[in-house]
């Protein structure tokens, strides 16, 4: 009997899930096992049922897919996430790699591929787009296109206020006096700030607004 992958499809476009769902129906080694219209019931979806691999649309209202893959990752580790879209912009394809997605796809892939693609992922193997390949190597080389993406984009307005308040030495309790936020607010902020940036500390979320421009020094 033939163990079949199980596969959680995640776009927002519901024709979108009923067209994968049909396709899928014909494939005997992959079985749909839900679906979801956003990030956070992908989220739910995922903690439910456990899938191997995870086939997830980017741009959906309220959580979108970036966000989703780094809360699955972190929630349920094994599970594979393929970003499945139609945008190949870096500000796109940078933070879904950085999220924990294991392979970047554009919807006009073929659907053998597409299926290709989804059995590899579940034996861990990555597969991109060529154009997505090309845009990661040239990050990798140090090319222009890496010096143009601002990983800091990835931070919320509010995540934002509070790097600054950092990189300018304040403590917790002065950040949440500044703010008017509570100390736990701003500490839950911080974990997500040292998560997005991929960060140990502070300290060096500091130095980075610095190099980023976020807090200029004052003359004189």
């Amino acid at each position: 009997m033939i163990e079949k992958i199980k596969l959680l499809l995640v776009d927002d476009h519901t024709v979108v899930r009923l067209g994968l769902k049909s396709y899928f129906a014909t494939t005997p080694d992959i079985e749909v096992i839900g679906e979801a219209g956003n990030g956070a019931e992908a989220i739910t979806r995922v903690q439910q049922l456990q899938p191997d691999v995870v086939l997830m649309d980017l741009l959906m209202p309220g959580m979108d897919g970036v966000e989703a893959t780094r809360q699955i990752k972190a929630i349920l580790p094994s599970t594979e996430i393929i970003v499945l879209t139609s945008y190949h912009e870096d500000e796109n394809i940078f933070p879904a790699i950085r999220a924990g997605a294991l392979s970047y796809l554009l919807k006009d892939i073929d659907p053998d591929d597409l299926s290709d693609a989804i059995r590899r992922a579940a034996r861990k193997e990555a597969v991109l787009n060529p154009h997505v390949a090309a845009r990661l190597m040239q990050e990798v080389r140090g090319g222009r296109r890496a010096e143009e993406y601002n990983p800091l984009n990835e931070l919320t307005d509010r995540e934002m206020e509070v790097l600054q308040e950092i990189a300018s030495g304040k403590s917790n309790a002065d950040i949440a006096a500044t703010l008017f936020i509570s100390e736990k607010t701003v500490k839950t902020h911080i974990t997500n700030i040292l998560s997005k940036l991929h960060l140990s500390d502070r300290t060096q979320a500091a130095v980075l607004a610095w190099q980023r421009g976020v807090v200029k020094r004052e003359e004189g």
